[in-house]
């Protein structure tokens, strides 16, 4: 039990610090733009805009990723540490090594009859990740305003730098745009009831792997 009630808070606080990159890496880009091109010329603002972008983008991906793994740790909380689950508790990092396997013959066709989407519980689902959506539409009005103020600068102090850097703009926008809707509110929210899900099918397939005991076997 001590085992398992220190994993709990290890648990917790990787996704405590999670959440905290989360809120705080956007304000970070914000007050590092807002402190550079106060003090640059007009002239290598478009490199400066386009420094923001490729930040903000690779920000989005990063915010994405951490909420994806939050999901999955709240997911296996839920079911494995608080008691929802058959079998004897084994630890994270052996159940994770169980998930990537699961995963991986799942998506070589594996296992076809299993439909996630269809095993969701629904009426769960929007209790999930809702400090998400702030951070998603502050994530797109960032990228608008960096991109309407690259064509204005690029408009106002016309070079050939700022031209590309704007061109350059534009392509990361149309791509933030298409990750924007791949990843929003409504797809992140069914994050943790999609994750429920997944550690389900792997906890059974570590029982029938002989790599999760039956309860009586259960570490104290």
């Amino acid at each position: 039990m001590l085992d398992q009630s220190h994993e709990y808070v290890t648990l917790r606080e990787e996704l405590l610090q999670a959440k905290r990159y989360v809120f705080e890496r956007p304000l970070v880009i914000v007050a590092l733009g807002v402190g550079v091109l106060t003090t640059l010329d007009v002239e290598y603002m478009g490199a400066m805009a386009l420094v923001l972008a490729s930040l903000l983008l690779f920000n989005f991906w990063f915010t994405v990723n951490r909420l994806r793994s939050a999901a999955r740790i709240i997911a296996y909380i839920q079911l494995e540490l608080e008691g929802e689950t058959d079998g004897a508790w084994v630890g994270w990092e052996s159940c994770l090594r169980y998930y990537r396997k699961w995963l991986t013959l799942d998506s070589a066709g594996a296992k076809k009859s299993v439909d996630i989407d269809t095993e969701i519980d629904k009426d769960a689902v929007p209790d999930a990740m809702l400090h998400y959506p702030p951070i998603y539409y502050l994530h797109i009005a960032l990228m608008l305003a960096v991109a309407i103020w690259s064509i204005t600068v690029t408009w106002i102090g016309y070079s050939v730098v700022n031209v590309l850097c704007s061109t350059c703009i534009v392509v990361l926008f149309a791509l933030f745009s298409l990750e924007s809707l791949k990843y929003k509110p409504s797809v992140i929210a069914a994050l943790v009831e999609r994750n429920r899900v997944v550690w389900r099918h792997v906890f059974e397939y570590m029982q029938k792997d002989g790599a999760k005991p039956s309860a009586a076997g259960k570490k104290v």
